[in-house]
């Protein structure tokens, strides 16, 4: 069984020599695997490519592949040169700077042993801890756990941000779509468990210390690089919530569409007060008709959107069912939008008097209108066939 230690490196001259002997010595104790190592490197100005240069020629199992700089576009590059080039069984991607301890490697193959497909050494795993700073911690904690974790879903495993961890490649890693991958930084850690997610892979999680580095500087620190990876953190995780729930996208969508319905009703209705101010009519009348009117081509608008936008998967084509489910949607938002909250809005004013209209509103609204509109929707007018 072949396995490819694969070890990303930017400006790691200090640190890359001693990991490749270490991983050499752990090949020696455990013969039963084929072990080979593939140093991906970003074009280190340090020299870091020219030492792995130097090792490779009286190193047969020592290969190189240089990419452009970006943990996430390395990564994927080197992932998808140890499965066709290496034909690697388990790929280990790791640091080279010690901070992940190499010496769990043979646990690690332990558990894929066992029945496991990718193995994730975890700090939040009991046992495990970490060396963060106060800095540190908050952004492991905000990224981590409340922006990929909670919001973005991906809960596998509880520590999403390590490089370290051992995954099968049959039917697993040969399965993530590796070239439609769109990331660029830190990121990559947490896409690579939703993506191994989707192949049904089985995870483990177990308990690491992450310790100080041996030698050469951090990469993590307050400066541009950062910054991006915040964002791309942010706008992956969220991308990752509207995949694995899709209902939530839909409901966004009906909001949205909503909310220019509810604009085109507000300005549609002040244009028409105008536009009939000189009709032989009491203003009462005329506020009636402008609203009807204004009411009505929100309604249009609404119906329009939703089919094409909202609820495209659905959407209503032939000419006959959409003049009949355009009167079904126009009688459902008088009934939903007028009459129920209107009638909700008298009671709740006859119990409690006058001075919370607007709580009232408020409530009819959102508590009754707009559930009942999304239930329409999806249960009446574009029910799924």
């Amino acid at each position: 069984m072949k396995v490819v230690n694969m070890l990303a490196t930017y400006n790691e001259k200090d640190n890359i020599e001693p990991m490749v002997e270490t991983l050499e010595k752990i090949a020696q104790k455990n013969k039963k695997y084929d072990f080979v190592t593939l140093v991906v490197d970003s074009h280190s100005p340090d020299g870091t490519g020219e030492i792995v240069k130097d090792l490779a020629k009286r190193k047969k199992n020592l290969f190189l592949l240089e990419t452009p700089r970006g943990l996430g576009i390395s990564l994927i590059q080197g992932f998808q040169y140890a499965i066709s080039k290496l034909k690697a069984d388990i790929v280990i991607p790791n640091d080279c700077d010690f901070q992940w301890d190499p010496e769990m490697i043979p646990g690690l193959l332990k558990k894929i042993e066992q029945g496991y497909d990718v193995v994730v050494p975890s700090r939040h795993a009991k046992g495990g801890r970490d060396n963060f700073n106060a800095f540190r911690k908050l952004t492991h904690f905000i990224s981590n756990t409340l922006v990929n974790y909670y919001w973005g879903g991906i809960r596998e495993v509880h520590d999403l941000a390590g490089n370290f961890k051992a995954i099968r490649v049959k039917n697993i890693l040969d399965k993530v779509a590796l070239d439609r991958l769109n990331v660029r930084g830190y990121v990559i850690q947490s896409t690579m468990i939703y993506e191994l997610s989707k192949t049904q892979a089985k995870f483990i999680e177990i308990p690491a210390i992450y310790g100080d580095r041996r030698a050469g500087q951090a990469k993590v620190g307050f400066n541009t690089q950062f910054i991006k990876d915040i964002f791309e953190t942010v706008k992956n995780a969220t991308r990752i919530r509207f995949e694995r729930s899709p209902g939530l996208l839909k409901f966004l969508k009906f909001g949205i569409v909503g909310g220019i319905g509810f604009v085109i009703n507000f300005v549609g209705f002040r244009l028409l007060k105008i536009v009939f101010k000189n009709l032989p009519l009491d203003i009462s009348l005329i506020n009636t008709f402008a609203n009807a009117l204004a009411a009505e081509v929100a309604i249009i608008s609404n119906f329009t959107w939703n089919n094409l936008w909202t609820f495209s998967e659905e959407k209503i084509r032939s000419v006959g069912k959409i003049l009949g489910k355009f009167v079904q949607f126009n009688l459902s938002s008088v009934m939903t939008g007028i009459i129920i909250p209107s009638t909700i809005i008298g009671v709740l004013t006859k119990l409690f008097g006058d001075q919370y209209s607007s709580i009232y509103f408020v409530v009819a609204i959102f508590g009754i209108t707009i559930p009942l509109n999304w239930i329409i929707y999806n249960k009446v007018i574009w029910k799924k066939k």
